[in-house]
């Protein structure tokens, strides 16, 4: 009787098996010690905001998932098919599948819906992976998988009225790569599952230590709290090997990097740091400066991207230019400006805003522009799009000067971090203007608003996220003229 007893107890204490879901799988692949953190100490967990790119995403991810749902049910073979269907095991797996389709066999087919444009297998994003969760799942519960699908948006689609859901989607067979990578995924899967089981680990580190800093888990500063600043991880492109290489040997510091050990690029970076000043290749700049011929124009573009196209012309994913600022310096010592900006308040291909270009910016000059191949993808783009304007546009792409191009090496402080993005050169070289505190701060603010903007009533709101948006583009250009007057001085 107390031996009934005991076991009674024990199986009453036993804590149900900690549930991971296809998401804490991925992250789990990412950083294993990340996801213990939050599963263990979620205080702890630097969880952030969602953020307003992340919602567009899922937006988006909802609206497709519309559409595919609506090619379904209008098949033959409809009742066959189910949505949202969990799979949750025994040991604590969870796949919610976005669609199910029961054959007559009493096989599943299991298809996953993703708003790319085709399917992704790198490290970052490998729907592959993905999709080996979601099936191995499935068995564990006694579902034969017969055959597994990414839905897929289709690159070559044009829309040309009323979506067709037909045309806009790409049914992709993956099951041979999903059985290649299925004892793989296993093995993983069980480590997973072993090291939420485990109640203490190492906190002193993790093995993003190896990563550049853009693959950092969100965590890295609660499992890496030595590493001094600036450290390896402001070398631009720097390898995994070096990572390897300078963590296994503890030198994280560029004081104990030298230059024989690093690319060029990143030399400039790490001679900066250790002196503790700028380093200029005066040379580089001139050469950079006499490309640049008066008037010149400094151009920027904010363009829209979504899954399902919102103008007949447009392909899925494929942005579309709905504004732009320009700010005209037209001689050297030019000291007042000319601001020219359009922002387009409906949803259409931008031909108008290429003809508001063309009666501003004149046959000569240099056209500058920071990380000039987006503008010049869009020029390529619009070129295709109008062939009566594809002269202008491709003079826009000849006469085009990349401002970062002299952040690259002729001017290279470690204040910038190792970066040579607008937002970390101008606080810097221009400490006086700042994006901080504006409505609309960033691309994703300013395509968010677009958004809005274009199915809002007329009215004072309208008319101050019009403002706000104008405000932003406008700081852009502006930033760029400050920045090239500052490098004009150097």
């Amino acid at each position: 009787m107390s031996s009934g007893l005991r076991h009674n107890e024990e199986i009453e204490s036993l804590e149900p098996p900690m549930q991971i879901s296809k998401t804490d799988f991925i992250q789990f692949l990412h950083c294993p010690k990340s996801l213990w953190l939050l599963k263990h100490k979620p205080e702890a967990y630097p969880h952030g905001e969602f953020s307003d790119y992340a919602e567009k995403l899922a937006a988006e991810g909802y609206e497709l998932e519309a559409y595919v749902r609506e090619l379904i049910e209008a098949g033959v073979d409809a009742a066959q098919f189910s949505f949202q269907t969990v799979f949750q095991t025994e040991r604590g797996l969870y796949a919610k599948t976005d669609i199910v389709r029961e054959n007559e066999d009493g096989t599943f087919n299991l298809y996953e819906v993703k708003s790319s444009t085709r399917v992704k297998a790198d490290a970052k994003h490998n729907q592959i992976k993905d999709a080996c969760f979601q099936m191995i799942a499935a068995e564990e519960v006694r579902k034969d998988v017969r055959d597994v699908f990414i839905v897929h948006l289709n690159g070559d689609y044009v829309r040309d009225g009323e979506i067709n859901p037909d045309a806009l989607l790409t049914f992709a067979k993956v099951t041979s790569k999903v059985r290649e990578i299925e004892a793989e995924t296993r093995i993983e899967i069980n480590k997973a599952l072993d090291l939420l089981q485990t109640a203490e680990i190492d906190e002193s580190c993790c093995s993003c230590l190896t990563l550049s800093k853009a693959n950092h888990c969100d965590s890295f500063e609660h499992f890496n709290p030595g590493i001094p600043k600036p450290s390896i991880y402001n070398l631009p492109r720097i390898s995994k090997a070096k990572l390897e290489t300078f963590a296994g040997e503890g030198r994280f510091d560029l004081e104990d990097i030298g230059l024989d050990e690093v690319t060029e690029k990143q030399a400039y970076v790490l001679r900066s740091a250790q002196l503790r000043e700028p380093v200029v290749d005066q040379g580089a700049l001139a050469r950079w400066f006499s490309r640049a011929k008066y008037p010149l124009y400094f151009l920027d573009y904010e363009t829209y991207s979504s899954a399902i196209p919102i103008v007949d012309g447009a392909r899925p994913q494929s942005p579309i230019p709905f504004q732009y600022s320009l700010h005209i310096k037209r001689t050297p010592d030019d000291l007042e400006l000319v601001h020219v900006e359009y922002l387009a308040e409906e949803a259409t291909l931008p031909r108008a805003m290429v003809d508001h270009m063309q009666r501003h910016i004149g046959p000569k000059g240099s056209v500058i522009s920071w990380h000039a191949s987006f503008e010049n993808t869009q020029n390529k783009t619009m070129a295709k799009q109008f062939p009566d304007k594809a002269e202008f546009l491709q003079s826009l792409m000849d006469r085009t000067l990349d401002l970062e191009d002299l952040f690259a090496a002729p001017y290279v402080d470690i204040a910038f971090g190792g970066s040579t993005s607008i937002k970390k050169v101008l606080p810097v070289l221009a400490g006086d203007l700042d994006y901080a505190g504006m409505d609309v701060a960033n691309g994703t603010d300013a395509m968010n608003a677009w958004k809005h903007l274009i199915s809002m009533p007329d009215g004072d709101v309208r008319n101050r996220l019009k403002e706000s948006m104008l405000e932003y583009c406008k700081l852009d250009t502006y930033a760029m003229v400050r920045i090239f007057e500052e490098m004009e001085r150097v």
